[in-house]
């Protein structure tokens, strides 16, 4: 009599895959039609004060070009196998990037990242995969390139200030040429 059970590796594929679906929330496809999808859930950045704020505005902009395209590129590499899962990059991206990291210092991100990402083992990035994150999120917001990729170490990360490129401007203080 023939066995006609799946192959383990197809079993334990499966498994993961449902599970990853779960994790990820991808669920609602099964929510009745008319039913309110769920938002995705999305980290809240640290607080920080205006005195902080004010005190970052001295600081190399990253609309200077902090990160080669070539960083960007790992990091695009890594997100999409790493983070997509759990977050959708508009969350990284316009309003909500701004809103959560506009005039705080790219350590503050980079710290961020390295300790509470990712949520199932918070802490266990290698900082280089980090940096490269950075650097493909601040290609979402259409921060321009420069020639020096960013350091993996939030010391090093703390001459920037993250700022937003606004709707018809091109340069750091947001004025029209």
């Amino acid at each position: 009599m023939r066995d006609r059970r799946p192959a383990t590796g197809l079993r334990w594929t499966t498994g993961v895959l449902v599970c990853m679906l779960v994790a990820s929330g991808d669920v609602v496809a099964q929510a009745p039609k008319g039913a309110a999808k769920r938002p995705a859930t999305t980290p809240v950045a640290p607080k920080v004060s205006a005195s902080a704020l004010k005190a970052n505005a001295n600081l190399a902009s990253t609309l200077t070009g902090v990160y080669t395209e070539e960083q960007a590129g790992r990091g695009r590499n890594f997100y999409l196998g790493m983070c997509k899962s759990c977050h959708a990059p508009e969350s990284h991206t316009g309003p909500t990037f701004a809103k959560w990291w506009k005039g705080r210092k790219l350590s503050d991100l980079f710290t961020y990242i390295s300790t509470q990402m990712p949520k199932n083992d918070p802490g266990s990035l290698d900082p280089a995969d980090i940096a490269d994150v950075m650097a493909y999120l601040m290609k979402l917001n259409a921060e321009p390139a420069g020639k020096d990729e960013l350091y993996p170490d939030a010391d090093s990360l703390k001459k920037f200030r993250i700022d937003v490129k606004q709707a018809g401007t091109s340069t750091a203080k947001g004025k029209k040429p």
